[in-house]
């Protein structure tokens, strides 16, 4: 009788322990039984554009992850991440990180290390260089490029012909000066009602004054804004190649008078209008300029005669939540996302350049981009492998971009631009000196 209860204890114990291996979760998802859910923060117009195909790619290949996506407007997603992860909140696993950001939250402690689950010699040739460069601090991968971005220059092809204005070309080869844009822009700025005022611009950024397309005039003439360890611009930012560059921006607007004072949210409204003959933007830009029924062309990025090449660049990143209880699960979603399978179906849905160069490379041989405006994507492939030039790396950006910001509209404006500089170089390093104890 002792011998039969002692057996039937044991099998008792045994099933019980069966049961409870077969239940169990791990932080991958992948043991079979419970299903672990992944919580990602997002901006809520992704979820329109191919974010949740994404998601229903990674949950086939990982049927024992799921992913929540909780997504906010814009301004909202960072106030959002702040105030969680400011918290040690453990709501999110997925962050998305706007990239030039990606300093600022690693300093905060926001941020895991992602070399501990994709290692270099898994991305390292499979996102483009400015990517790679634009998701580290410290020496560390902090976080995967979900795309990037490039910026062509856009022109109204009815305004050249009516002024009898040769138009930029297409051909990365023949890319065009900035000087000849100055050139071409004062032939292509008049009055069209004779009360002696400028109807039509000859030239126009989208986002006027914003470090994002503006740096590109610096880094074309060789100037650096901040030191290496981003805490300081005094002698950079106020140089005099910088300033000779923003002395160029002041010309636009003061001196030939070729580019609108307008603010950068009614700017792609001035080239889809007609207001304006030619127009640095986003590859993005093409389907809304075709809405507006402009008969335009596209031509590369503009640089200074006998200078560097540059071409603004950056966009967003994943990164994991340093307080997550499920790294592992969230790392194999942002590997699938950016070096797998969820990156081609990114692109499909979002039309956001990618940062995968195996996309690159299919945008390159695939004849569907051999038209226009598709064709936009073959400048920008180049652009991106060839000429982009991320956004300083300073875990104080947003300081040092409002600053840098103002004082472009200052110029814009009228300021002279040695005394916007030499201001704002002062209260970059005030605000970037609290930044000295954590830099890396």
């Amino acid at each position: 009788m002792r011998k039969a209860l002692i057996v039937l204890f044991a099998s008792v114990f045994i099933v019980a322990m069966i049961g409870c291996s077969s239940g169990k979760k791990g932080s991958s998802g992948e043991s079979d039984g419970k299903i672990t859910e992944i919580t990602m923060i997002s901006q809520g117009q992704w979820e329109k554009s191919g974010l949740l195909d994404v998601i229903a790619g990674f949950e086939n290949k990982y049927p024992g992850i799921k992913v929540k996506v909780e997504s906010y407007p814009f301004r909202q997603l960072f106030e959002t991440i702040e105030v969680k992860l400011g918290s040690k909140s453990k709501d999110y696993d997925v962050i998305t990180v706007d990239g030039p950001l990606v300093a600022n939250y690693t300093v905060k402690g926001y941020l895991e290390p992602l070399e501990s689950y994709i290692s270099s010699s898994e991305y390292s040739s499979k996102w483009i260089e400015s990517s790679i460069n634009a998701g580290q601090y410290g020496g560390q991968l902090m976080a995967a490029p979900m795309n990037t971005s490039s910026q062509v220059l856009y022109y109204n092809k009815d305004i050249f012909a009516e002024k009898g204005v040769e138009t930029p070309e297409f051909d990365i080869e023949k890319r065009w000066t900035w000087e000849q844009v100055v050139e071409a822009a004062k032939k292509l700025t008049y009055d069209t009602n004779g009360d002696g005022q400028s109807d039509v611009f000859g030239f126009s950024f989208d986002q006027v004054s914003r470090a994002y397309q503006t740096l590109a005039l610096s880094e074309s003439l060789g100037a650096k804004v901040i030191d290496d360890k981003g805490i300081s611009t005094a002698g950079l930012i106020n140089s005099d190649l910088s300033v000779k560059a923003a002395s160029f921006y002041y010309d636009m607007f003061n001196t030939w008078k070729i580019s609108p004072r307008v603010a950068p949210d009614v700017s792609k409204e001035y080239f889809s209008s007609g207001k304006v003959a030619m127009f640095v933007g986003g590859t993005w830009s093409t389907k809304d300029f075709l809405d507006a029924k402009i008969n335009y062309g596209i031509a590369p990025h503009p640089y200074f005669a006998g200078e560097k090449v540059a071409t603004p660049t950056g966009s967003w990143h994943l990164g994991i939540n340093k307080y997550s209880e499920k790294k592992e699960a969230a790392a194999k979603f942002i590997e699938y996302f950016t070096i797998g399978e969820g990156a081609r179906i990114w692109f499909d849905g979002n039309k956001d350049l990618p940062a995968n160069i195996d996309i690159l490379k299919q945008i390159e041989s695939d004849a569907k981009f051999d038209e226009f405006p598709n064709n936009v994507y073959r400048i920008a492939t180049y652009e991106a492998q060839n000429t982009a030039v991320s956004r300083p790396l300073t875990p104080g950006y947003l300081d040092w971009e409002s600053l840098y910001n103002q004082a472009f509209d200052d110029i814009k404006n009228g300021t002279e631009p040695k005394k916007a500089l030499d201001e704002a170089a002062v209260q970059m390093d005030r605000q970037l000196k609290k930044y000295e104890s954590v830099v890396k």
